[in-house]
């Protein structure tokens, strides 16, 4: 329900302070994750307007040792229907520099093509096959083509002779490639049927590429949601699908990941990550490591981020909200629905899966055990707490010392002295020295901290960076990870927001947000001015100028979509 609604109906006071213990804990199992990501192309460059990348392909010429990326392009703002061309661009090493080439391909309508669609490039033998959707000229999304052109050196691309591969719908579009047993396999978006039904990613094999077997399911989305962009990888004994699509445009920017046994069968239930990608695509380096990459409509061009699989189980981010009088904390559960979980409270503490709360009367700390209006205690008041790493961090009331939570009842151990402040995120964390400002990083071990920088107004964490704001705020800056260098990242802001979904600043002057496409200088403008913001694994999340509103940004431009309100604050984990 909405907050509003909440905190109008007639409800039960539960105090923080009289729950039950913590739950026993899930078995242990992989989830997906990515770092930091970082701008490496813009299509931009060399243009006298903003262009866009949109699906993409990336592969390497093996006897030059160059990279190739191909994707769907066009000038902003988006219009899909008039994307007639592919970008492409080349590099020495994956992570650039890229350098732009002629288009790779055009629209053809006398071949039937309307469009070019989410290109994806295989090499087999002395042979680059390009798949990609070609949209139809017959006036029936139905019959939406998936076409193939070749090439033997990546610059220079024929289309098949014979037509289409073949043609299905509803819109089918968004083909990838895969190598499964002693068959090829290709995976696509399209509806139960041809003429409609729900979103699935459905699949047909091949032994030569070109003659293509029946289409069957491999996934089929639940209620009204989309599909875009599939691509299957195999990893330990599991089939990875990652998957773009929504049942809500407040999720433009999302890719979901399911694991399965079985690569022609995908479910809800094997849901192990959502990625702040749009159009993602997995692309293995020559080190071995995994990268995925992200792009889209008013996205500024092709990120990507190291991708990695952690030891355990996948659970979904979510924002919470505690209502403008404090007398009750919500959790979002879908849409613009909110359900109350706990009591009053005087601080939200979020991270890492994990909600804390502070007792409005005596300071002391509970943890949120799941269930709505349970919670445990787990320690004393304190100046502040953080989660860092997967930890919960506390400062003394009066700030003579740092703690960490054991995981267990209400005993901590103390792992450092007098802080001033305390910053923490999956990077891990960080502390100011009282007296002089200097930021220290924790090393994990009790009283062990290594000076990295001077003082300044703020720092906000990330997946695996540290930034800061110069003292008078004049400037953005990145710790190099070495020693006390930083380097200067952007200019004035108002404040720093942090998390896996990347990081964000607000201009001092309008108080409108922007996010870091982790290039020097280079940003954009995502949003306006608000009270708040909260950054979680997959997005971020913002509290109006006036708290009358909870907004979540699509990823997509400026694009906000309201989810709940009014609330004193939110956090998320």
């Amino acid at each position: 329900m909405h907050l509003r609604t909440a905190l109008a109906a007639v409800l039960v006071a539960v105090s923080l302070g009289t729950v039950p213990a913590v739950p026993a804990a899930a078995a242990p199992a992989e989830s997906v994750t990515t770092g930091d990501f970082f701008r490496i192309y813009d299509p931009s460059v060399g243009e006298t307007r903003p262009w866009y990348i949109n699906d993409h392909t990336f592969i390497r010429d093996e006897a030059t040792g160059t990279w190739h990326l191909f994707g769907i392009t066009h000038p902003e703002p988006a219009s899909p229907e008039d994307e007639d061309q592919f970008a492409h661009a080349t590099a020495p090493s994956l992570r650039g520099p890229w350098t732009k080439r002629p288009m790779a391909l055009t629209v053809d309508p006398s071949y039937g093509e309307s469009h070019l669609w989410a290109p994806h490039v295989i090499r087999s033998g002395s042979t680059y096959y390009m798949f990609y959707a070609g949209g139809q000229t017959v006036g029936d999304a139905s019959r939406s083509q998936i076409n193939l052109a070749t090439s033997t050196d990546l610059y220079h691309w024929t289309r098949r002779a014979a037509g289409p591969l073949f043609r299905d719908g509803w819109e089918a579009r968004d083909p990838m490639v895969a190598r499964i047993g002693s068959q090829w396999v290709m995976y696509y978006t399209a509806t139960e049927r041809a003429n409609g039904g729900r979103d699935v990613v459905a699949y047909r094999t091949s032994t030569d590429l070109v003659t293509w077997s029946a289409r069957k399911i491999a996934y089929t989305a639940v209620g009204d949601g989309w599909t875009e962009s599939p691509y299957v990888m195999q990893r330990n004994g599991l089939w990875h699908l990652f998957l773009g699509g929504s049942s809500s445009t407040a999720d433009y920017v999302g890719a979901e990941v399911y694991a399965s046994t079985d690569p022609f069968r995908f479910t809800q239930s094997g849901q192990v990550g959502r990625l702040p990608s749009h159009a993602a695509e997995v692309v293995a380096d020559t080190d071995g490591s995994l990268w995925l990459s992200s792009a889209g409509w008013g996205a500024g061009g092709v990120d990507l981020a190291r991708l990695s699989w952690r030891a355990r189980p996948y659970t979904p981010h979510r924002v919470y909200g505690l209502s403008p009088d404090r007398s009750a904390v919500y959790q979002r559960t879908s849409g613009s629905s909110w359900i109350r979980i706990g009591g009053a409270a005087g601080t939200l503490i979020g991270g890492d899966g994990n909600l804390f709360a502070t007792n409005p009367t005596t300071g002391d700390l509970y943890k949120y055990n799941g269930t709505p209006e349970n919670w445990s205690k787990v320690g004393g008041p304190g100046a502040q707490f953080v989660v860092a790493g997967g930890r919960l961090y506390g400062l003394r009331p009066d700030r003579s010392a740092v703690y960490q939570w054991t995981g267990s009842g209400t005993t901590w151990t103390k792992v450092g002295g007098p802080a001033g402040r305390l910053y923490g995120g999956p990077a891990g964390l960080f502390a100011t020295n009282p007296t002089s400002g200097d930021l220290y990083r924790y090393s994990g071990t009790p009283e062990n901290w290594t000076k990295i920088g001077g003082p300044g107004a703020q720092f906000a964490v990330t997946v695996d960076r540290v930034y800061g704001l110069s003292p008078d705020r004049s400037a953005v800056f990145q710790w190099t990870g070495s020693g006390t260098t930083w380097t200067r990242v952007g200019g004035a802001a108002g404040a720093l927001y942090g998390g896996g979904a990347g990081l964000f600043a607000t201009n001092p002057l309008t108080g409108d947000l922007y996010k870091f496409s982790g290039v020097p200088q280079s940003w954009s403008k995502v949003g306006g001015p608000g009270a708040q913001f909260a950054v979680t694994g997959d997005r971020i999340y913002g509290l109006s100028p006036d708290r009358s509103g909870v907004y979540q940004w699509s990823g997509l431009s400026l694009g906000w979509a309201r989810i709940g309100g009014p609330a004193a604050s939110i956090t998320t984990d």
